[in-house]
């Protein structure tokens, strides 16, 4: 029997193409799309969740106090709120109508939109 080195190289790349193709297959079942529960430390904080706690104006002055169950006090005055997305609705008592705004956490940093449009600064406590 004679030895054909062409056969052999096809052979050998046909092998090294399947080993990479598992290779991809492998990686590809990594779990990063945030809902596995891997212990993915990419996986972003559930913005209803993120903003429960205490955040200070970050020039000083005025505090949110957002507790877990909804309700919440600014400046003594007491609310409710909900929390769709980057999207807050907070209802203060004596109101009929939210005030609606977008927010943002990043660290310890809470930036919501202040009725004018323009980005107010938070300091988590």
């Amino acid at each position: 029997m004679k030895f054909n080195m062409k056969v052999f190289m096809k052979k050998i790349i046909c092998v090294l193409l399947a080993m990479l193709l598992c290779c991809f297959a492998f990686a590809a079942c990594g779990g990063s799309d945030g809902n596995s529960s891997g212990g993915n430390a990419e996986k972003k904080a559930d913005p209803a969740k993120a903003i429960v706690g205490t955040w200070e104006y970050e020039n000083g002055g005025y505090t949110y106090v957002f507790n877990n169950d909804g309700t919440g006090e600014y400046v003594g005055k007491a609310f409710t709120y909900t929390v769709d997305g980057n999207k807050i609705s907070i209802l203060y008592d004596g109101n009929t109508a939210p005030f609606e705004t977008e927010f943002s956490i990043e660290g310890n940093k809470l930036n919501v939109k202040d009725s004018l449009g323009d980005d107010t600064i938070y300091i988590k406590k």
